[in-house]
């Protein structure tokens, strides 16, 4: 009985939450890698594994090590893939970002899926081989691992900055809990058990009341910071004399200075010791690869280049998931300032495409273009349950989000996105065989006797 205690142990510790097995011996490991099942939602560590794994078993190709951390101390992974046929010297540099919004977890499966067929198919697949052989490709599947961990709570997009939302001196004194274990974060409203539902009304989010405050869920991890408007470049850039006002999407969102948080300066930082000639940040929401600038509806001088690109990459997306994609410079989605790609063009004059792989629900074919770029899905209707007295208030009803039910859930036919994603970075890839890559500012090195 012992025994199988231990063995039972044992197997509880190699068996992560996503069901993916971390094997301890390298037949195992390569059987596993083999196997994964990209239809379905990953955890953080699966991300995190999957890398370490990647570099245990090709460590003539991939390299896996931190480029710095987050609020809550997670580290921020990265992947180096390349070979050693060549000096790194006369190679073209790649860098492939995802999940710089938490709840955008279909970004992460993209970015670590593009790894993993990089990195398990260069001894079979001559495609594979020349790119590793001429280029090197940087992949951070995970930029915002505390946004990520919480939004298989409860979606944010946000970091987990130390905020204090209800004013009572502690951090996130409040935050959502799931108190009937449903797997679901409701919206609490109050109102009589034939109530309309335009008669009922919110008084919190789903929580015991942690802070004893009476009101339900006022203190949640949540930052209210959006790392893709704190770059360090055009910050909180507002014009509220032009129509639309130029940044005003991104006033109120951004961290308190350029690049506050550790997740943008450990991409900054990391970035600027790369020579980059091309990068994806990856994202979901719409279906559509976008291009600088994002907070002027101006022209960059490399235009034609990265629009000829990005109409390719639309292309492969198209030809492989079977859905409709499009293509368009930033401003023209929305004007924002201090995103990634404006950061990497405008600073280090680095290719740079934002790679929208996934809008859930049904397409529109007679609507706009973005609504008629969806991924079919049904996404579940808003639920109503009525629970009558709950934690010593009446009438209480749950409302669960369409947003919301799908937490952890990952959309018909992810494999077919994350390949959809993968074609299309190997078009950006193959679009840079020449060219200077990035170059670091000049101020840099003014106090280097510059």
């Amino acid at each position: 009985m012992k025994k199988l205690t231990v063995l039972i142990l044992i197997l509880a510790l190699l068996i992560t939450p996503s069901g993916y097995v971390f094997a301890q011996n390298d037949n195992n490991t390569n059987n596993q890698l083999k196997n994964i099942n990209w239809d379905e939602r990953h955890t953080l560590e699966f991300h995190d594994n999957l890398l370490k794994d990647l570099a245990k078993e090709y460590p003539k190709i991939a390299k896996t090590y931190p480029i710095g951390h987050t609020w809550r101390e997670r580290k921020i992974n990265a992947i180096e893939l390349t070979s050693n046929v060549k000096n790194e010297k006369n190679k073209t540099g790649i860098a492939v970002i995802g999940n710089i919004h938490g709840n955008e977890q279909e970004s992460a499966e993209s970015a670590s899926y593009t790894a993993w067929w990089l990195a398990t198919n260069y001894a079979a697949d001559k495609k594979v081989k020349n790119i590793l052989d001429n280029y090197i490709v940087y992949i951070i599947p995970v930029m915002n691992p505390d946004g990520y961990a919480q939004s298989l709570i409860y979606p944010i997009r946000e970091n987990l900055r130390p905020t204090d939302r209800n004013g009572n001196n502690i951090v996130f004194s409040d935050p959502y809990t799931d108190t009937d274990g449903d797997g679901v974060i409701a919206d609490i409203y109050v109102g009589a058990k034939d109530s309309a539902i335009k008669d009922r009304k919110k008084i919190g989010m789903e929580s015991p009341d942690w802070d004893k405050n009476g009101v339900f869920g006022d203190d949640p991890k949540q930052s209210n910071i959006d790392l893709n408007r704190t770059f360090d470049y055009l910050w909180n850039y507002l014009d509220v004399d032009t129509k639309p006002a130029l940044g005003g999407n991104a006033y109120t969102r951004a961290g308190s200075n350029p690049a506050t948080e550790p997740e943008v300066k450990a991409v900054q930082n990391f970035l600027l010791t790369k020579k980059i000639h091309a990068l994806a940040s990856l994202h979901t929401g719409i279906q559509c690869v976008l291009t600088p600038w994002c907070n002027t509806p101006e022209k960059p001088v490399d235009a034609n280049f990265m629009e000829k690109v990005a109409l390719d990459m639309t292309n492969a997306l198209q030809n492989t998931t079977g859905r409709k994609f499009y293509t368009k410079q930033s401003y023209d989605d929305y004007p924002t300032s201090a995103e990634m790609i404006d950061w990497t063009y405008g600073r280090l004059g680095i290719h740079s495409y934002t790679i929208e792989v996934y809008r859930g629900g049904k397409s529109n074919p007679n609507g706009p273009i973005e609504d008629q770029c969806a991924w079919g899905n049904e996404l579940p209707a808003d639920q109503w349950i009525y629970k009558g007295d709950w934690n010593g208030i009446k009438d209480v009803w749950f409302r669960k989000t369409s947003r919301a039910q799908m937490v952890g859930v990952a959309p018909p036919e992810q494999s077919k996105m994350v390949e959809g994603a993968k074609d299309a970075i190997l078009v950006m890839i193959q679009s840079e065989p020449y060219g200077q890559g990035s170059k670091a500012p000049d101020y840099l090195f003014w106090g280097n006797g510059w």
